[in-house]
């Protein structure tokens, strides 16, 4: 055997070592940052009719009213502050700040949407590291899916409350992820920061509330007085946290969660009636929204032409047929996993399985909150499954592995990894 043989071999187990997976991760999300930029640099700054910067003027609008007057403003509807001002806080004070550390520059503020959309990418790994301790390359397979995902990077390059939305949905999460806490009042504490946190950022948060109510009360099982100890600090922090917001919406427009102010003020905009009266039914309704849905949930752009009519432009169709293809054999495969987990019928660690089921909660809520926002309004925006990004990238990557033998597992995700990496690069491409 020649001597540059064993070299080889002790190069490319080299790349395995713990030592190199502790950089993979500040890699990738190193890597993300700098396609945002990329992204930033490329989009023009506040389109509200942008698909890859959804209402980013008027978001805008909102940062820069707080950021001159550090008040709350009235919602007026499309007057005034603008259309976004029934937004929760929480973001556009934070971006208040950011605005005058850049000087009001618009690029410069959509740093903060950026630094969000990096924390999504680093809590994929945290808790994909937790599930799956001695399966690596799934781990950053999964990390690859959400830091290289173009219409996530889109999102963590404009000024919006999504991508600070996305993060806290991570963050709680990641708190299922970790083991239950000696003292449950950590549970508790920590539960209720993030509820309350997220709360003050979008209304969506509201399903968070159940979401983390079962998985706690799962979390400790039996355990009645532990449970209860959770719950009752979770719901106490998140209410002082965020219970003003909804007081304040009471006060001022007799309507906490401002959802008769929002249909109001929007009734004038595309509806699903609107497509019935021009003799589309149901299922032909049904059919767009989900194609568009689809669409948009990978990428979907927007130029001076069609800014006006907000009308998004999609890639090639091709390409969307290649994304709906690989979806579905990644569904195949996870059902592959299914079949092999019963027949093996090996139990789950507990704390991985209450982490399932609150995951399963979590994107059975985003889909049926969307369900009905769809019913009234059309609004065919992939961005609005990305509270539940990490759950999808997980599932969908498992689904990937499980087409494959043991030994070539490995292989897959860098194969897949790269493919994301090169569809981030393409869709820069059409900014």
């Amino acid at each position: 055997m020649s001597r540059r043989r064993p070299r080889e071999i002790h190069r490319q187990q080299g790349l395995l070592t713990p030592a190199w997976l502790r950089y993979a991760p500040l890699l990738m999300v190193g890597a993300h940052v700098l396609l945002a930029l990329a992204y930033n640099a490329a989009t023009p700054f506040g389109n509200n009719g942008y698909a890859n910067t959804p209402d980013e003027g008027a978001h805008f609008q909102y940062v820069a009213y707080v950021a001159r007057e550090w008040r709350l403003p009235v919602f007026e509807g499309y007057e005034g502050v603008g259309y976004e001002a029934h937004q929760p806080p929480l973001y556009y004070f934070l971006a208040g700040v950011v605005y005058h550390l850049v000087g009001g520059a618009g690029k410069g503020v959509r740093l903060l949407s950026t630094l969000c959309s990096a924390g999504v990418v680093w809590l994929t790994w945290l808790i994909a590291r937790r599930l799956f301790p001695q399966n690596m390359p799934l781990v950053l397979s999964a990390m690859a899916f959400v830091a290289f995902l173009p219409m996530h990077l889109a999102i963590g390059a404009s000024v919006n409350n999504d991508a600070l939305t996305n993060l806290l949905f991570a963050g709680v999460l990641y708190a299922f992820a970790l083991p239950p806490a000696a003292a449950p009042w950590r549970d508790g504490v920590r539960c209720g920061v993030l509820l309350g946190l997220a709360l003050l950022t979008k209304a969506t948060a509201l399903i968070l509330v159940p979401t983390v109510v079962i998985g706690l009360a799962l979390r400790y099982g039996r355990a009645w007085r532990a449970t209860l100890i959770a719950l009752a600090l979770t719901l106490a922090i998140a209410g002082v946290l965020s219970g003003w917001w909804f007081v304040r919406n009471a006060m001022l427009y007799e309507d906490p969660l401002l959802q008769k102010t929002f249909m109001r003020v929007f009734a004038g905009t595309a509806k699903a009636e609107d497509f019935y009266a021009q003799g589309m039914s149901v299922g032909e309704y049904g059919r767009l929204v989900a194609d568009w849905t689809f669409r948009s949930f990978w990428f979907a752009y927007g130029t001076p032409q069609t800014a006006r009519t907000g009308l998004p432009n999609f890639l090639p169709d091709s390409v969307y047929l290649g994304l709906l293809a690989w979806c579905g054999l990644a569904l195949v495969g996870l059902g592959v996993r299914a079949f092999q987990n019963l027949k093996n019928r090996s139990p789950a660690e507990p704390t991985r399985r209450v982490w399932w089921i609150v995951a399963g909660i979590l994107t059975g809520l985003v889909l049926a909150s969307f369900v009905l926002f769809v019913r009234v309004f059309f609004q065919t925006q992939g961005r609005y499954f990305y509270p539940a990004l990490v759950p999808i990238a997980l599932t969908l990557t498992l689904g990937w592995e499980g087409l494959f033998p043991a030994e070539r597992r490995a292989l897959a995700h860098g194969a897949l990894g790269a493919l994301w990496l090169l569809l981030a690069l393409g869709c820069w491409r059409y900014l």
